[in-house]
């Protein structure tokens, strides 16, 4: 029996022929410029894959649109319509500074001192004499800086109502009174503490009411202008809503 006549042998030559043709045509096709190509690619992304470099770009998708600097700056009117957050101005004032916030605006409606000038008639100026004798019979007494003072406790000298003084230069009564003579003399009173100002006003009224009643006079202001009595009711009204804030 021949060698080509064993079926066997036949099976191994024409596996060994499959075998060899699938590997020539492995080699041709492998040979083509396209599949170099590709296994250059693929060289490539194993190169990257392995490559131990730092940077990497990772794009992050949102849902929010962008702007792009074209587009904001193409319409600065709707760029400048944009609100800016503020912050929240926080104003605590405390009870004290209320009230002293009061205090300072009723006091810019009223003076710190309240004066009335009393100017004798032309050609009779106040006599010395004169101005002692009702003083004393009024408990006006004399004290510091040769004038005299109104006090709610004459006996104590406590409790300043209105001063008194000359209007003559050095502006103080002399220490004896006779032969001295002044064109003017002046009612004044500080602003005292709520609840007092009204009533002081109105004992002030009451003195320069006995002055001009017994010496005669008229009634001005420090700007040389005369009291009505529309002036003496506004000032009395402005110190009894003073009083009523005590």
């Amino acid at each position: 029996m021949s060698f080509f006549s064993d079926p066997s042998a036949l099976v191994l030559i024409v596996g060994a022929i499959a075998i060899v043709a699938f590997v020539v045509h492995g080699l041709w096709f492998s040979g083509k410029p396209e599949n170099r190509k590709l296994n250059q690619a693929d060289r490539r992304d194993d190169e990257i894959r392995n490559s131990s470099e730092i940077g990497k770009v990772r794009i992050v998708s949102t849902d929010v649109p962008l702007k792009s600097a074209a587009t904001a700056t193409a319409n600065p009117q709707a760029a400048s319509e944009v609100p800016l957050p503020q912050s929240p101005v926080i104003e605590e004032i405390t009870q004290e500074a209320a009230a002293q916030l009061e205090r300072e605006q009723e006091q810019k409606k009223l003076p710190q001192t309240i004066e009335i000038n009393l100017v004798a008639p032309a050609q009779n100026p106040y006599r010395g004499e004169d101005i002692e004798a009702l003083c004393a019979q009024y408990g006006i007494l004399r004290g510091e800086h040769d004038i005299y003072y109104v006090y709610e406790n004459p006996q104590e000298r406590v409790n300043e109502v209105f001063r008194i003084c000359s209007l003559k230069t050095p502006f103080y009564f002399p220490q004896e009174m006779a032969g001295f003579t002044t064109p003017a003399i002046a009612l004044y009173m500080n602003l005292p503490e709520r609840g007092k100002a009204s009533s002081y006003f109105k004992a002030m009224l009451t003195a320069v009411d006995i002055f001009t009643s017994t010496l005669g006079g008229s009634m001005e202001d420090n700007y040389h202008r005369p009291y009505t009595q529309e002036m003496f009711q506004d000032l009395e009204n402005k110190l009894q809503e003073y009083d009523a804030k005590a």
